[in-house]
C-alpha cells in the first residue's frame, strides 16, 4: 500500500517509495537531533531567543511523533490506503498543526531579534510571545478539528456536501493560508532588516557583532523553507501541476522542515555545548580586555608602592601608618594578580 500522488504517470511508484524513504530519513534525524537541541539550549542562559529555540525544537519533534510511524504503516500494510478517511487524516492533522506552529515560532524569533537590535533597552518578556503562540496554536487546533468534523459529516452523508459546510471549509483554508503567508513574509523581512542594519552599524566588539550577525543569518535560513510551502500552496490553489499537494504540504514539507531546522542550528551555532553561551571570538575579546585592565591596575598599584617606599619626607610619627598603607597596597596587588 502506498500513497496516491495522483500524477497518473508510470513513474508514480518510484515517487511513492522515494517519498517514503525521504520521510523516514527526515523523521529519524528529527527524532535524534531535536531532543539534543532541547538539552543544550536549556543549559544556556535564559533569554527569549534561547527559549524560542527550545520551543521550536519541541514542536519539530512533535511533528514526526505520529506521522512518521503512520507513513511506515502505510508502506508495510497490505490494505488499500484511503487518504480521506477520518483515521488516516489524524496524522495529517497533527503534522500540519505542529508544522505551522514551528513556522510561527521561527517568525517570532526573527521579529524579537529585530526588536532587540533596534531597541536594545526594550525588554521583551517571554510570556508576551508565549501568549500569542498559544492563541495561534488554539486557533490551528480548532480549525483543523473543524475540518476533520466536516470530513466526518461528509462521510456520514455518503459524500453529499452542503453549501454551508463547503463555505466554512473554504473560509478556514483561506484564513489559514493568509496567516501562514503573513508569518512567512514577516520572518523573512525582519531577518533581512536585522542583517542589513548589523552590516551598517559599528558595535563595540567585533566578536559581538559577528555573533549577532551569525544568529540572524541562522534565523533567516530557517525561514526560507516556509516560502517554499507558500509556493506549493499557491500551486495547489491554481492547480498548475497535476499532483496531490495535500501530501506535499501536510506531510512532506513539515517533516523535511523538522529535520532541516536542527541541522541548520547545529551547523551554524558555535560552542552549543557551552552553557555560558557566546562564541569563541566574543570570549577571546572579553578575556583580552580583562587582561588589559588587570595589567593597567597592576602597574598603577606598583607605582603607588614605589612612591610610598622612596618618599624621603615621611616623618617618624607617620612612619607606622605609612608602612601599614604600603602593606595594604601590596596585599591588594597580590589579590589583583
Amino acid at each position: 500500500m502506498t500513497f496516491d500522488f495522483e500524477t497518473e504517470s508510470k513513474y508514480e511508484p518510484y515517487l511513492n517509495y522515494s517519498f517514503g524513504l525521504f520521510a523516514i530519513i527526515c523523521a529519524l534525524m528529527s527524532t535524534v537531533l531535536n531532543p539534543l537541541l532541547v538539552y543544550f539550549w536549556l543549559r544556556k542562559k535564559r533569554s527569549v531567543k534561547n527559549l524560542l529555540f527550545v520551543v521550536v525544537a519541541v514542536s519539530d519533534f512533535l511533528t514526526n511523533l505520529v506521522p512518521a510511524p503512520f507513513i511506515g504503516y502505510v508502506f508495510l500494510s497490505p490494505d488499500n490506503f484511503n487518504q480521506h478517511s477520518i483515521l488516516n487524516q489524524i496524522p495529517e492533522f497533527l503534522c500540519c498543526t505542529f508544522g505551522c506552529i514551528s513556522q510561527v515560532i521561527v517568525s517570532l524569533m526573527a521579529l524579537t531579534r529585530m526588536i532587540k537590535i533596534f531597541r536594545p533597552f526594550l525588554k521583551i518578556k517571554f510570556r508576551w510571545v508565549l501568549s500569542y503562540l498559544i492563541a495561534y496554536a488554539v486557533y490551528m487546533t480548532f480549525g483543523n478539528v473543524g475540518y476533520l468534523a466536516a470530513a466526518c459529516i461528509k462521510g456520514g452523508e455518503n459524500g453529499n456536501e452542503t453549501l454551508d459546510m463547503a463555505l466554512l471549509e473554504n473560509w478556514n483554508k483561506f484564513a489559514c493560508f493568509s496567516i501562514n503567508l503573513a508569518h512567512c513574509f514577516l520572518g523573512i523581512i525582519c531577518s533581512l532588516i536585522t542583517i542589513s542594519n548589523l552590516l551598517r552599524i559599528s558595535m563595540k566588539g567585533i566578536g559581538d557583532k559577528a555573533s549577532k550577525l551569525r544568529s540572524s543569518n541562522t534565523i533567516l535560513i530557517m525561514n526560507i523553507p516556509y516560502l517554499v510551502s507558500i509556493v506549493t500552496n499557491l500551486l495547489a490553489v491554481y492547480q498548475a501541476v497535476q499532483l496531490n499537494f495535500s501530501l506535499v504540504n501536510h506531510y512532506l514539507i513539515p517533516i523535511f522542515i523538522s529535520a532541516f531546522n536542527p541541522c541548520v542550528v547545529l551547523a551554524r551555532t558555535k560552542n552549543l555545548r557551552n552553557p555560558e553561551g557566546g562564541t569563541s571570538s566574543t570570549r577571546s575579546c572579553t578575556q583580552q580586555s580583562s587582561v588589559r585592565s588587570l595589567s593597567v591596575q597592576y602597574s598603577r598599584n606598583s607605582t603607588v608602592v614605589r612612591r610610598f617606599s622612596v618618599n624621603p619626607d615621611v616623618s617618624r610619627g607617620n612612619f607606622a601608618s605609612s608602612v601599614l598603607k604600603v602593606q595594604n597596597v601590596r596585599s591588594f596587588t597580590r589579590e589583583s594578580r
